[in-house]
C-alpha cells in the first residue's frame, strides 16, 4: 500500500498485532518443531479493510462535473491464507516463526455525489503475499517484571494494478488501447475512460516492539515502523505499457510509524505514513497519510477511524491529481477461514 491508498496498507497488521500477541500468550503450548496451521491462521502486516465517507472533492479532467464531492469510498481487501506453517512455539519457548502464503483479492471503490456516472472505475488490485514472521518474547534484567514482545516480518508481493478500462491513455489520442492515433500521445491524461495497468514486485519489511504487556487486562503499548520498495513491470498479461512507465514511473518507495495502545482489549492507533514515486516525468510530489482508529473489543474487529491524505491522488489513472483529503468511517480486521477446530488437531475430513 503506498502512503495514502487506502492501500496501504501498507501497512499493514498492526492493529491485529496486540491481539495476535496476547492471544498466543494466552493459549496453549503448542508441541515444538514445524507445524501446520489449517485454521486460526495468524494475520500480520497485512492489508485492512475500509469504507468511510469524505468532505473533500475529487478532481477528474475531462468530467464535465469535476471537482465533485466524494461521497463514499471503500477499500476491500479478504486476507484468504492458505494453510500456514509454524516453528516454534511462543509460550513455551519465547519465540515462534511462521511462514505464510496469502491472496488478497483487493478493490477500491470510489463512487461520487452526482446525477450520473457516480461510480469511478474501480482499482482492481489482487496479490500474492508470502510473508516471514517472527515472534519473540524478550525479557529484561528482571525476569519476574513485565516483558516486551517483538514481532518482525518479510513481505515479498507479486501484485497487479488496473483500472479495467480500455481507452487510450492520453487525452489527445483517440481509438481504443492498444490501437490509438497519434501512437505517441502527450499530456494531461484520459483521466475518464484512460487504460491503466501495471504489474509489479513489492518487497515490505516490519518492526513492532510490545512493551508493558499484560495478558490478563489485555492491555499493551506498542511501537513499529515499516518501509517497502516497489517496481513495475511489463511482464505478464497486463504489465505496464512503455508510455504509461515515462509517466507513472518505476515504482515507489515508503516508510511507516505506528503507535498503539490496548486498554481492556480496546484498542487506539496512530498511524504514518510516506510515500514517493521514482523514474517519472514529469516529477511527482510525495504522497503523506496520517490515521487515527479506535477498535473497541466489543466490535470483535471493526472500529471507527480518520484519516488525512495529501499529494498525488492514489486512485488508478488519477495520480497526477493532487489531493487534500479528510475521511472519515469503518475499519474492519476480520479475515476470512474456517472455524472449525477438533481434538486431533488435524482439520474436518483428515481424521
Amino acid at each position: 500500500m503506498r502512503a495514502g491508498a487506502t492501500s496501504q496498507g501498507g501497512g499493514r497488521g498492526a492493529a491485529v498485532l496486540l491481539g495476535v500477541l496476547l492471544g498466543v500468550w494466552a493459549g496453549e503450548a503448542r508441541a515444538k518443531g514445524l507445524q501446520v496451521e489449517f485454521d486460526l491462521q495468524t494475520p500480520l502486516f497485512l492489508d485492512r479493510t475500509y469504507l468511510f465517507a469524505s468532505p473533500n472533492r475529487i478532481q477528474r479532467l475531462g468530467d464535465p462535473e469535476s471537482p465533485a464531492p466524494l461521497l463514499i469510498e471503500g477499500q476491500f481487501a479478504p486476507n484468504l491464507f492458505l494453510p500456514q506453517l509454524r516453528y516454534g512455539d511462543f509460550k513455551q519457548d519465547g519465540r515462534e516463526t511462521l511462514f505464510s502464503l496469502v491472496f488478497t483479492p483487493k478493490i477500491l471503490l470510489r463512487m461520487l455525489n452526482t446525477d450520473s456516472n457516480p461510480i469511478l472505475p474501480p482499482s482492481y488490485m489482487p496479490k500474492f503475499t508470502l510473508q516471514a514472521a517472527h515472534l519473540r518474547l524478550l525479557h529484561g534484567p528482571d525476569r519476574d517484571g513485565e516483558p516486551r514482545v517483538l514481532a518482525l516480518g518479510l513481505n515479498v508481493i507479486l501484485g497487479h494494478h488496473s483500472n479495467g478500462e480500455d481507452g487510450c491513455f492520453f487525452a489527445n489520442q483517440t481509438g481504443k488501447d492498444p490501437d490509438c492515433t497519434p501512437a505517441e500521445g502527450q499530456l494531461p491524461l484520459n483521466e475518464v475512460t484512460g487504460s491503466f495497468s501495471t504489474n509489479l514486485l513489492r518487497i515490505e519489511v516490519h518492526g513492532r516492539l510490545g512493551f508493558e504487556v499484560d495478558p490478563h487486562k489485555l492491555n499493551a503499548w506498542l511501537i513499529g515502523a515499516n518501509a517497502f520498495y516497489e517496481l513495475n513491470t511489463a511482464i505478464g498479461p497486463g504489465g505496464m505499457s512503455s508510455q504509461q512507465r515515462t509517466v507513472y514511473g518505476n515504482g515507489h518507495w515508503g516508510v511507516g510509524l505506528v503507535g498503539e495502545r490496548a486498554v481492556n482489549g480496546n484498542r487506539f492507533r496512530l498511524e504514518g505514513a510516506l510515500s514517493h514515486p521514482f523514474g517519472e516525468t514529469p516529477g511527482q510530489r510525495s504522497t503523506l497519510s496520517v490515521e487515527a482508529a479506535a477498535n473497541p473489543r466489543w466490535g470483535s474487529g471493526f472500529g471507527v477511524f480518520a484519516r488525512y491524505v495529501r499529494g498525488q491522488d492514489y486512485y488508478n489513472i488519477l495520480f497526477l491529481e493532487r489531493i487534500s483529503l479528510w475521511q472519515f468511517g469503518l475499519v474492519f480486521e476480520l479475515n476470512p477461514g474456517t472455524r472449525l477446530k477438533t481434538d486431533s488437531g488435524k482439520p474436518p475430513g483428515f481424521q
